[in-house]
């Protein structure tokens, strides 16, 4: 039975839930290696990124001591920290007890969420100095050329940043979008749809391209391709102090669904 249109729109117009959000978040980062317990999600990807090597508190453990010990020891033994990511939606008695065992805040900022409607995705005309300059769609593994742009714009130049990204940014069915002036990248953005929710992350601009609006050109292009592939909301993670993304974002419509947190666990010596 089709959907009534008047409930369908009243979907479309309100944000997810922190949790949904927050579930759709893992789902579009998921780790290399996934390991159960109880209702936490423990993922492994030999160190890269913080969301690929989290655990993802989704539901309750039941005996909380013996869990944070059964996740340090996995954690332990892969030579990785031991961390969590919360959102404001975790279980309160779960995250004060990660506190009392002495962790802490590592990163934070926000889950932010914006509906998405037909008019999304228009955007706005390319600036007219770079009269050369167009957006690229592509899927689902990551162009060489994004990548490598990608990877140097953010610092990352170990050999093993460049084995191991493609195999998690390609997970799922994601579209990979770039804005090229001159045949040379100067944006990237990547885009997944989860259980109806569009996530956007990789949104980096080239130093030397800043302030032209390419970011926003692209994140207008991912809510486009997202509402074509069925998505009633685009989400993002911003990082606090980020000030100039965040600023974007809230230009776009973006509101706070709550905070994240990485919380990271003292590194535990023997008494002898």
């Amino acid at each position: 039975m089709p959907a009534d249109p008047a409930t369908a729109a009243s979907e479309r117009a309100s944000p997810p839930s922190l949790d949904r959000a927050a579930r759709a978040l893992r789902g579009s980062w998921p780790a290399l290696d996934e390991r159960r317990l109880g209702g936490w999600l423990l993922g492994f990807s030999e160190g890269f990124t913080r969301r690929a090597n989290s655990v993802w508190m989704l539901g309750a453990v039941e005996d909380l001591q013996s869990s944070v010990g059964a996740v340090e020891e996995a954690y332990r033994v892969r030579g990785l920290p031991s961390r969590f990511l919360t959102t404001d939606s975790s279980d309160v008695d779960e995250v004060a007890a990660l506190r009392a065992f002495g962790y802490v805040t590592s990163l934070s900022g926000g889950v932010l969420a914006r509906s998405l409607g037909p008019t999304d995705g228009r955007g706005q005309p390319l600036p007219a100095a770079h009269p050369s300059a167009f957006v690229s769609v592509s899927g689902p593994q990551p162009p060489s050329d994004w990548l490598d742009a990608w990877l140097a714009w953010n610092g990352r130049r170990l050999p093993s940043d460049r084995r191991l990204a493609p195999r998690i940014l390609s997970q799922g069915t994601p579209s990979f979008l770039s804005v090229s002036v001159d045949r040379s990248l100067a944006a990237t953005a990547r885009l997944s749809v989860v259980d109806g929710l569009g996530v956007v992350d990789c949104l980096v601009t080239d130093r030397a391209s800043r302030g032209r609006g390419y970011a926003r050109l692209l994140l207008e292009r991912a809510q486009h391709e997202a509402l074509a592939l069925g998505a009633s909301s685009c989400l993002a993670m911003v990082v606090d102090g980020n000030d100039a993304s965040l600023r974007l974002f809230e230009r776009l419509g973006y509101r706070r669904l709550g905070a994240f947190r990485y919380l990271e666990g003292p590194e535990r010596t023997s008494c002898c």
